[in-house]
């Protein structure tokens, strides 16, 4: 488990995850810190990362959204009194395979791209959606601020190298 202000539980669930980023933990820990200061969060709080394999995301996306197939990052808002009062944000979970296809496609190193889905990720726990034109301006500004806060380029650019 890796504390910054936020607990965050890490779960290792395809081993395979080590060897595409040998220092992933550090990746995260730098993607929630920087979600976190750019969202102004100086509270505690507990959030949980699962690094999977695509089919055991598949069957996450297949038994939770109704789409049988992999995608790079889900997200799980918690609910109940621990996330209304902002302990317990949720669950991430993004897809190995998927996440290293999608950074040699765009050309960009696997730890950055993992590092702008945590991000991602993490804007959904803390209510973020992309799903209006607006909504989504509003989200990928705040990735790209998080982003930048880490010296990486905005990912929503041609040149995203």
């Amino acid at each position: 488990m890796t504390q910054l202000s936020h607990f965050i539980d890490i779960d290792l669930a395809d081993k395979k995850w080590a060897a595409a980023i040998a220092d992933y933990d550090a990746h995260i820990a730098r993607a929630v810190q920087a979600a976190c200061e750019v969202l102004g969060f100086a509270h505690s709080a507990e959030l949980s990362i699962a690094l999977m394999s695509d089919a055991q995301v598949q069957t996450l996306n297949r038994d939770y959204r109704s789409k049988d197939k992999p995608t790079n990052v889900l997200s799980f808002p918690a609910a109940g009194p621990a996330y209304d009062e902002g302990h317990i944000l949720g669950d991430i979970a993004l897809a190995r395979e998927t996440v290293m296809a999608e950074a040699r496609n765009k050309g960009v190193s696997a730890a950055d791209h993992m590092t702008h889905l945590v991000i991602h990720g993490y804007l959904h726990l803390c209510g973020y959606d992309h799903d209006t034109d607006k909504s989504a301006g509003l989200m990928e500004g705040l990735e790209i601020k998080a982003m930048a806060r880490l010296g990486l380029p905005s990912p929503y650019e041609e040149n995203y190298v």
